[in-house]
């Protein structure tokens, strides 16, 4: 019987949207054998956890979540009206991608976001940290750990107020990038390569449980909440000014050789590090505003050597320079984060 409702599922995907509109799915089927055994699964799914039922449904469903949502039971439930039960909706939601939109506000008749929750997706930054990272997953084989850190975030946001991944992005601020950064194509766009591939683990459900984990320390009292959303746009414009540069600039030790390089180019690099240490985003969506100021030329010269001066700062045992540097940035962070949080509290 699994077998034969998978087969259907698989054959039907690619109409699905079409198909769906002619499918009654009032009537229980004429074989009583069949009725029987749908009325047996329907049971079991509804009487079990979200958790359980998630296993049981995604034995008759697509692999790809994409597929899943494109076949006419994916696409019944996820625009029926009135609308499944927030339990069934929670069971199916990461096996069809199918969410409320980033503003909370339902897309269509569209809806699986978390209910109840103290935390929002504001609450969520821009690119995982490595403290969650490093607590809550575990590597993906082939899969670029940069890539399942982009989707984490991305599916956080989805779990607390829904909406597409392009939604979420923008919600984000990650929905575009200068391609000289972050390489053509949309940011998202790994997301596919991801639940792929965490599928084909050991544990296919690891990635989803690991999801949940951070979703279940974000609802306790006992972890602080940060409004992330609110410092990215406190620092939409940001950079170090000149004053806090210069001053900066002269509690840096001297290091043996030649004096570094600490002019405009690496003011803007600066700032653009403490940007990321604030809100947890990636250096590539960091304004630079001291960059932009430039002419063309000049641009083109300071972009030929971020990423050599970007390595520098972020290597396991940086030199003499930057150690200091980034010591006296940490603080210039730590120091604005207080700020924006307490102005704002």
């Amino acid at each position: 019987m699994r077998a034969s409702l998978r087969r259907r599922s698989g054959d039907q995907h690619d109409a699905a949207p079409a198909f769906a509109s002619r499918v009654r799915f009032d009537l229980p089927p004429a074989d009583a054998a069949v009725s029987g055994c749908l009325a047996h699964i329907a049971d079991r799914i509804l009487n079990a956890s979200a958790e359980e039922a998630r296993e049981r449904l995604r034995t008759i469903l697509p692999p790809s979540t994409r597929r899943a949502s494109r076949t006419a039971w994916g696409v019944r439930v996820t625009r029926s009206s009135p609308p499944c039960s927030e339990g069934l909706q929670a069971a199916y939601a990461p096996l069809l991608r199918a969410f409320a939109r980033a503003d909370g506000q339902p897309q269509g008749r569209r809806s699986a976001a978390l209910h109840g929750q103290r935390w929002g997706p504001e609450n969520i930054p821009a690119f995982l940290p490595d403290d969650w990272y490093a607590r809550h997953f575990t590597p993906i084989a082939g899969i670029n750990p940069m890539l399942v850190r982009r989707t984490a975030v991305l599916r956080l946001v989805q779990m607390v107020a829904g909406g597409s991944l392009g939604e979420a992005a923008a919600f984000l601020e990650i929905a575009s990038a200068d391609t000289t950064w972050a390489g053509k194509g949309r940011i998202y766009s790994g997301a596919g390569h991801v639940h792929t591939g965490a599928g084909q683990q050991p544990d296919p459900r690891g990635f989803e449980a690991s999801l949940s984990a951070i979703a279940g320390e974000l609802d306790s009292p006992a972890t602080p909440l940060v409004n992330y959303r609110r410092r990215r746009q406190a620092l939409q414009a940001w950079c170090i000014d000149e004053e806090t540069w210069t001053r900066l600039a002269r509690r840096l030790p001297r290091v043996p050789g030649p004096e570094p390089e600490l002019g405009d180019r690496k003011r803007q690099i600066a700032s653009v590090y403490v940007w990321v240490q604030v809100t947890s985003g990636e250096h590539y969506f960091a304004p630079r505003p001291i960059e932009a100021a430039q002419p063309p030329e000049v641009q083109e010269a300071w972009r030929a050597r971020w990423a050599t001066i970007w390595h520098l700062m972020h290597r396991n045992r940086p030199g003499p320079h930057y150690a200091s540097l980034k010591a006296e940035l940490d603080i210039l962070a730590t120091s604005l984060a207080r700020s924006i949080d307490t102005r704002h509290g």
